[in-house]
């Protein structure tokens, strides 16, 4: 469900660029200060530059403020595993003696 409500959000949101990118075609001149040059574009492309830069510049400072707690959550898998099969050799030594005490009962 929530697959099918993201997509639905994706696409609105495509629209809605789509929408202001032909809404806004007027052109500016974009004067890069400590250059020389000016560059004529469409209006909407600084605008969507800005935006994509920013998302960006979010999702990498999300990706490493989260990086401890995917770090915590590798050293816990890891422990985990070790601990599944330490349980397994347990079991399995377990079994071991049930068979050899049974063996020397039966004797």
């Amino acid at each position: 469900m929530t697959k099918i409500i993201s997509w639905i959000a994706m696409l609105v949101i495509g629209v809605l660029v789509i929408l202001f990118a032909v809404s806004n075609r007027t052109e500016v001149v974009l004067d890069i200060w400590p250059l020389p040059f000016q560059l004529p574009v469409p209006f909407y492309a600084p605008v969507l530059a800005a935006a994509f830069l920013g998302f960006v510049g979010g999702a990498i400072v999300a990706w490493f403020s989260a990086g401890a707690v995917r770090r915590r959550a590798r050293t816990a898998s890891r422990k985990a595993n070790d601990l599944e099969k330490d349980l397994e050799n347990l079991k399995d030594k377990i079994a071991e003696l049930d068979g050899a005490k049974k063996q020397k009962s039966e004797a």
